[in-house]
């Protein structure tokens, strides 16, 4: 995979580089924003006992729809 593959390419395979960032909260405790490679997702945590905060640094391991699932980095 070269560095220009679109980010949902790379998703649609179900392989999640790297790390992101949460941007900012959606629903405190349920739903954030975050920043993986330059694009901006709603997610969700992978575990209920995950908690954010914005500028927290997080993994993306799955996507359902347009939403990841991510657990802290």
């Amino acid at each position: 995979m070269s560095i220009s593959t679109p980010l949902s390419a790379v998703l649609e395979r179900k392989f999640y580089p790297g790390v992101g960032v949460i941007h900012s909260v959606a629903q405190p405790g349920l739903k954030w924003v975050v920043r993986v490679n330059g694009v901006y997702w709603t997610a969700r945590a992978a575990l209920s006992s995950y908690s954010f905060q914005a500028g927290d640094t997080i993994r993306p391991i799955d996507r359902q729809g347009n939403t990841l699932l991510i657990e802290p980095a």
